[in-house]
């Protein structure tokens, strides 16, 4: 099956080594860490892996050099939200460069991915020896709490429905690729992992994702989403 990396921005812009185009900041950001890691082995981590989980102590940022990531709140009662899922050239664990060594959040592996591993005080040096990097991280910290933001809203003001059709347009925007079917999302995403992703319940992802597909609007088969009509996936996002 021939495919493509899409380019496309929808709600949520883009993110170092999505599939946007980078700003020159992020450029230069992706090829220090690049320069950095030369020398270095990354570690292999399986699907499902979980990197760290609330509570952990850690004093380390990560780099995606490939696979895919998903970083999600878990309530005391262990009921998840998924928060965003990260893909190559992206950071996360960016706050414990404000101190904060305690992990909130659960960063888990959700396609098999080799990451490297990034000391605080080390990433800091790199920070002093080419301080114009520092406006990308501050970008970083901005993008990730407009997303908590959108994602915030979504729950509180928009219906199961909307929130599926948006959270699709946000993963093929970020991790799109074209096929003759259509937009593929390319990895294998679970209707647990959707619902996570909308804060919702499986069986009510399960029924909204067959609404869509009886429409026409995706094909879903063997944990793979296609879209075939973009547009009307937009209108039923609201957009």
């Amino acid at each position: 099956m021939s495919t493509t990396k899409m380019n496309r921005s929808y709600l949520y812009g883009s993110f170092p080594g999505s599939f946007g185009n980078p700003t020159a900041e992020e450029k230069r950001l992706i090829r220090e860490l690049k320069r950095l890691f030369a020398r270095r082995q990354g570690r292999r981590y399986h699907k499902g892996d979980v990197i760290y989980q609330p509570g952990d102590i850690d004093d380390s940022l990560y780099y995606i050099h490939s696979g895919k990531v998903k970083l999600a709140y878990l309530d005391e009662s262990g009921r998840k939200l998924t928060l965003t899922i990260l893909g190559e050239g992206e950071i996360f664990g960016e706050m414990v460069l404000i101190g904060r060594k305690e992990r909130d959040l659960l960063a888990q592996v959700l396609q098999d991915a080799v990451i490297y591993e990034i000391e605080r005080s080390r990433f800091l040096e790199l920070l002093r020896e080419k301080p114009e990097l520092a406006l990308e991280v501050m970008e970083l910290f901005g993008r990730r709490t407009q997303e908590i933001e959108r994602k915030l809203e979504d729950l509180v003001f928009k219906d199961i429905p909307t929130r599926l059709s948006r959270q699709i347009l946000k993963l093929i925007e970020e991790h799109g690729v074209e096929t003759r079917e259509g937009v593929q999302i390319d990895f294998k995403i679970t209707h647990k992992e959707l619902a996570d992703l909308i804060g919702s319940a499986r069986e009510n992802t399960t029924s909204a994702l067959n609404r869509l597909a009886k429409e026409g609007i995706l094909d879903k088969k063997r944990y793979r989403i296609i879209v075939k009509d973009e547009e009307r996936l937009k209108e039923k996002s609201g957009i």
